[in-house]
């Protein structure tokens, strides 16, 4: 689980804090969503958490998997695989997404959490 909740906003950024586990006790990240690029990043990472690289073997194993049901169903509408590894900052990750949800419908919002497990 991840909890975030809004730092600042001015006219080009809106900035999150995230907490993992919902931990406010520990260093939070930073997530800065510039308004006028349209783009998301992680620009500091909390403390205790796992980065890594999954390499796009990894990334392709669901892929695989669901381009061959599709061609056993006579669909041939495939799912593109990964070339290239892709970085992946565990809890960032999820809020983000969950942020973006909000963000694609207009949204700005106040504070929020994921949970996946």
């Amino acid at each position: 689980m991840v909890t975030f909740c809004l730092k600042e906003e001015t006219a080009k950024y809106i900035i999150y804090l995230y907490y993992p586990e919902g931990n406010e006790s520990q260093k939070p990240g930073v997530i800065v969503v510039d308004k006028e690029k349209e783009e998301i990043d992680i620009t500091e990472v909390s403390e205790n958490v796992i980065e890594r690289d999954i390499q796009p073997e990894e990334l392709n194993e669901l892929a695989i998997t669901i381009n061959e049901m599709k061609k056993e169903s006579g669909d041939t509408d495939y799912v593109e695989l990964a070339v290239e590894p892709e970085h992946s900052i565990y809890y960032g990750d999820h809020a983000v997404r969950e942020i973006c949800k909000y963000l694609v419908k207009g949204e700005v919002p106040k504070k929020g959490m994921q949970a996946w497990y």
